[in-house]
């Protein structure tokens, strides 16, 4: 009677224990312990001071590494940079990667938003499938968002600000800063030309989910429920109802979205951490999607001999 009674509490421990966002990274010989925080970018500046044990963390560490420069991103080179990404070669503009009834259904949806206001889709002929989505997506967000109540609960959690903010900003952004205010370095895992690599999809690709996107005029309510739920999960600090949405391909769309490579991503980002944590004490944030499983973060760190736990 007592195996089944120990094997509930073990395992409520083990969940309980997962159920954390702040992680403490010691021994292997490490003269100070580093940390590994998750985050999520819609979560607000404020979500910061609610996880236990991030005064101390800041204290403690010598750098904050975070995936990205959050602030490389705002400037002109970055900018420039992704221009590359807007037009497609010349055999692949978009009257060469769809049918002509494909083509219409794009260009009717297209109308839809923003004829009204006299632009054409012939003029984006020749920028890529993710721009046209993208395009008609935020012009989605403005005429219809108001119709889900998903969406303006969503916007409110996320301290109203544009749920369209690209990656960089909100929660991860503060957290450099603050960092940096504190007179810490910062320290990026990628670099921009590695962040860009992920938006190198196939066109053809691109296509269909341009298709797809035009085909369901109700996604949008979809997508707010789902990150809405993901939102919820996270400001709860259950990191693992966090792992297991953003590791559910009905939920995430890597091949819209540039295909995450979360796994591929932990594997060279723990080949740099195990070179920076032995020499100085780091506050490491990436997205909580890259924490949990064989091949998350917390997971390698053990394999290379830490010990990691949760912060209190």
């Amino acid at each position: 009677m007592r195996r089944p009674f120990l094997f509930v509490v073990l395992t409520l421990i083990a969940l309980s224990s997962s159920a954390q966002l702040l992680w403490k990274v010691s021994g292997n010989g490490l003269e100070k312990p580093s940390y590994v925080l998750g985050t999520f970018h819609l979560a607000t500046e404020s979500m910061i001071d609610k996880i236990p044990g991030m005064e101390q963390a800041f204290e403690d560490c010598d750098i904050v590494v975070g995936e990205i420069d959050n602030e490389a991103m705002m400037k002109e080179e970055f900018q420039t940079a992704m221009a590359e990404f807007m037009f497609a070669p010349p055999d692949s503009t978009l009257d060469k990667l769809l049918t002509d009834e494909e083509y219409a259904l794009v260009e009717q949806e297209f109308n839809k938003y923003f004829g009204d206001i006299g632009m054409n889709l012939q003029v984006y002929n020749e920028h890529t499938p993710n721009i046209v989505r993208v395009m008609i997506m935020a012009m989605r967000m403005v005429k219809d968002s108001l119709n889900y109540p998903e969406f303006q609960e969503l916007r409110d959690l996320a301290g109203g600000q544009d749920l369209a903010v690209a990656k960089g900003s909100g929660m991860d952004r503060a957290i450099q800063k603050r960092g940096e205010k504190m007179g810490r370095q910062s320290v990026a895992l990628e670099s921009i030309e590695e962040q860009l690599d992920m938006l190198r999809i196939p066109i053809s690709k691109q296509a269909r989910s341009l298709l797809d996107f035009c085909k369901n005029p109700d996604i949008l309510k979809v997508q707010f429920a789902q990150a809405l739920a993901i939102l919820k999960a996270y400001m709860a600090q259950d990191l693992p109802k966090v792992h297991a949405f953003v590791s559910d391909p009905d939920i995430v769309d890597a091949e819209a979205i540039g295909a995450l490579r979360i796994n591929e991503r932990n594997l060279n980002w723990i080949e740099k951490l195990d070179k920076m944590i032995p020499e100085q004490s780091c506050l490491v944030y990436v997205g909580a999607g890259h924490l949990l499983g064989d091949q998350g973060l917390l997971q390698l760190l053990r394999d290379r001999g830490y010990t990691v736990e949760p912060m209190q």
